[in-house]
This record gives structure tokens, sequence and C-alpha cells, in this order.
């Protein structure tokens, strides 16, 4: 059974043990549970996200914006995120070939995470600023 590592307040002290625990509580509740290792998934409109704890070397909380499938099958070149003008911070967008689209993965440090609040607000941010960057790239591919 998930024990309550946090206070009363939702502070997280930079602990993994505790963002672990945070996630394995949301997926529970969201019926995502599994015996291993928690990954959070949520839809923010056509972003899906998915989150999880990454424990080698740092320790992050790795969120990963799964963008709209594209028309073509095929690897479709895009402009690099920070010409499109749209901030991506560390972000990094990458082509999932098996899906047919591109994904942006966030890395957050587990000690920038004070309390539950900001790893919600983390997944959110990822995800709009993953939406950001695609909607200017559907605008670019229009115009050009």
């Amino acid at each position: 059974m998930y024990q309550d590592l946090t206070d009363t307040t939702g502070a997280l002290n930079g602990c993994v043990m505790q963002v672990d625990g945070f996630l394995r509580e949301l997926t529970g509740m969201v019926g995502q549970d599994g015996p291993d290792v928690p990954v959070l998934e949520l839809q923010f409109g056509e972003i899906l996200t998915k989150t999880s704890v990454q424990t080698s070397g740092r320790n992050y909380l790795v969120i990963t914006a799964f963008l709209p499938k594209c028309r073509r099958s095929h690897y479709i070149p895009l402009p690099r995120p920070e010409s499109s003008g749209v901030p991506t911070g560390a972000m990094e967008f990458l082509w999932h070939a098996d899906e047919g689209r591109y994904m942006g993965v966030r890395k957050v440090p587990i000690t920038d995470l004070p309390d539950e609040r900001s790893v919600m607000d983390a997944i959110l941010a990822t995800s709009d600023q993953a939406a950001a960057w695609f909607s200017s790239i559907r605008v670019s591919k229009r115009s050009t």
C-alpha cells in the first residue's frame, strides 16, 4: 500500500521517494496504477503527456508530450524549436517513428519541485510549450 510521504501542505522537499509516491497516488486515482514505475498519463487537448521519475545520476521528473500524429507516416523535417519563436526551455523535440508524430521531452530536476503543485505545474507547462511549438509549426508550414 502507498505510504504518504508528503506533509499536509504537499511539500516534497526535493526527495525522489516523495515525488515517486505522489505520482503513484495520482496514477492510482485515475486507474493507471501498476506494479512497476508509475507513469502518469494526462491528455490536454491534442497533447498527451506521460510523466515519470528518472533516477540515474541526477534525479529528474521526465515529462514527455506527444504531439498530434502527422498526416504522413514518414519523418517530416521541421524547423528547430528555437527558430519557431516559441521559448522551449530545456525541452527537446524528437520524432517518434513508430507513432508517426513528434514528441517533446522535458527533464525537470527533482530539487526544483518543492511541492505537489509544482509537479502539476511542470506537466501543464510542458503541454503548453509543446502545443505552442506545434501551433507555430503549423502556421509556418501553411505560409510556405
